[in-house]
């Protein structure tokens, strides 16, 4: 993929929204990439999993909360907009802090997805509602809604920074949150990678020896 004319990433973002619109143009695996060479921190968060191999991406929502308080959950979802994604960090995960209601919830109010550092319920309907979801942990039970917690704050998981406003992106292979003040050079690194991976393929399917492709000796 070419960068051309005028054509900035973040353009090329705003499609990954339509539903009419190749979703999703890059891989985790390219945005981390990417991201690394710029930076030299890689974004990735390895203990998440998508539940329903929905991808997602989108602007950050934070929230903290106890696992036992799965109302701070129902007040990020009050506190968030079309297409963006809440990420809930969860202290525990004995207990479920999302699940089906949230997930209409959030679904009927057009938010992008939910990632959740701790656990999830109601797997089956969530399926159902084709709601992307990723979390650390599938349980059965819930605590109360207490909303006791903090939303939109800065968090930091497994050493990397969470912050409002940052940009997650979410697929089979992971999570990667990329810095809102990165994401415009990040994703021009991306277009770049994303080229070359597909010269390489080429390459492949000629014949040519991958050590060959990548000059090892």
């Amino acid at each position: 993929m070419k960068i051309e004319g005028k054509i900035s990433p973040r353009k090329l973002l705003e499609n990954f929204t339509g539903e009419k619109a190749p979703f999703f143009r890059f891989s985790t695996p390219q945005i981390s990439d990417a991201l690394h060479k710029i930076s030299g921190y890689n974004g990735a968060i390895h203990s998440l999993r998508p539940l329903n191999k929905r991808k997602i991406f989108g602007p950050i929502v934070t929230a903290k909360t106890k696992d036992y308080d799965w109302g701070t959950s129902v007040k990020a979802i009050d506190c968030a907009s079309e297409s963006d994604v809440i990420f809930i960090m969860a202290e525990g995960d004995d207990n479920a802090v999302w699940g089906e209601l949230t997930s209409k919830t959030a679904k009927k109010k057009k938010i992008a997805g939910t990632i959740i550092y701790g656990a999830c319920r109601d797997l089956d309907a969530i399926g159902k509602l084709d709601f992307p979801v990723f979390s650390k942990k599938v349980v059965p039970n819930a605590g109360k809604p207490l909303a006791l917690g903090e939303v939109n704050i800065e968090l930091e998981c497994e050493g990397v920074k969470v912050r409002p406003g940052d940009y997650v992106f979410g697929d089979d292979s992971g999570i990667v949150i990329v810095p809102r003040e990165l994401l415009d050079i990040v994703m021009e690194e991306a277009l770049r990678i994303k080229d070359k991976e597909s010269d390489i393929r080429r390459q492949i399917e000629d014949g040519i020896p991958l050590s060959r492709i990548l000059g090892l000796k």
